[in-house]
């Protein structure tokens, strides 16, 4: 019993001890943030107690007060947001990318395009493009055609467009004449290589079904010049991709975006 008390009278002793001393555990281990800010083996330190473990941060505003407000805690470490910007910090985005409220993101939308763009400028996936010079044939001047979206020298046979019904690739009445007409005109010309027909939709209907209703009336149209006599015709679909009204909402409107073109090459 006498032995009990002593042992017992001396771990007392060492914790009086060790609390006159302020005993606290090694770095890293802490209890409270003090035991971070200390000295300990000749380096200084000044961390915060997390898990009972030195970290170099608790919350954010210890990461924003140290470096930045570019920064955040993460798991006890200060790491930079992603995607963060700020150019008056000298912290700018990549290329193609614009800073809105201290966040990376695309460099333009077509709904803020006056905001985002120069005036010579659309905006065009995402990117700050320059305005096409044409979209359609009827923004070129006289003896000129759009193609590629640029105002061209019209070639040595300019075919007229054929249209079509809505979801239909059926060549109706006036565009069997229209084809009819232009394949006279091609085959009384000895300098043309080659014609493309491309097929055109509406902006209605999904882009996988439009690619595929517009091969299927390029295609109707190849047969009819076949037919005719045309050489080396090919035909391909540019679906909705091309309209020639942009945000179409009447009939009329969709009706000129059904088209079937021809693109000449001499």
């Amino acid at each position: 019993m006498l032995k009990n008390r002593k042992f017992i009278a001396l771990i007392l002793t060492g914790c009086m001890v060790c609390l006159a001393n302020a005993c606290s555990p090694s770095y890293p281990e802490c209890y409270e943030d003090t035991d971070c800010t200390t000295e300990n083996n000749h380096k200084s330190y000044d961390e915060y107690c997390l898990n009972a473990k030195c970290a170099e941060c608790r919350n954010d505003e210890h990461c924003s007060s140290k470096k930045d407000e570019s920064y955040i805690c993460n798991s006890g470490t200060c790491q930079r947001i992603n995607g963060y910007c700020n150019p008056d910090a000298g912290i700018n985005c990549p290329a193609g990318q614009k800073c809105r409220d201290r966040r990376c993101g695309p460099e333009c939308y077509p709904e803020t395009v006056e905001e985002d763009c120069a005036a010579d400028q659309i905006c065009e996936n995402n990117r700050c493009t320059a305005k096409p010079e044409c979209l359609s044939d009827a923004d070129c001047p006289s003896g000129k055609i759009c193609r590629n979206k640029k105002c061209v020298d019209a070639p040595v046979c300019q075919p007229s467009l054929a249209y079509f019904d809505f979801d239909e690739a059926t060549i109706r009445s006036d565009a069997k004449s229209t084809i009819e007409e232009n394949a006279q005109c091609l085959n009384s010309r000895s300098d043309v290589s080659s014609v493309q027909v491309v097929g055109h939709c509406d902006e209605r209907g999904t882009e996988e079904y439009n690619m595929a209703l517009g091969k299927r009336r390029a295609d109707a149209v190849k047969k009819v010049l076949d037919r005719f006599g045309v050489k080396h015709v090919s035909a391909k679909s540019r679906g909705a991709m091309d309209p020639v009204v942009s945000g179409a909402s009447s009939e009329s409107e969709h009706q000129r975006n059904r088209r079937a073109e021809f693109l000449v090459n001499p």
